[in-house]
């Protein structure tokens, strides 16, 4: 019973994880820069005033 109860747990993670990367995808963002039409191109310590 341990195991369908982690399973579902796993599912549920990997659902939103991958809804979320969708997400990034559809929209251009980028976790680290914001948005990857930012022109950041300097990795992540120096974007995270780029986000919108």
């Amino acid at each position: 019973m341990a195991t369908y109860v982690v399973g579902t747990v796993l599912a549920i993670g990997l659902f939103f994880a991958l809804r979320h990367v969708y997400n990034n995808f559809r929209t251009g963002h980028n976790d680290c820069c914001g948005s990857e039409s930012s022109g950041c191109g300097c990795g992540c310590s120096g974007c995270h005033s780029a986000k919108h």
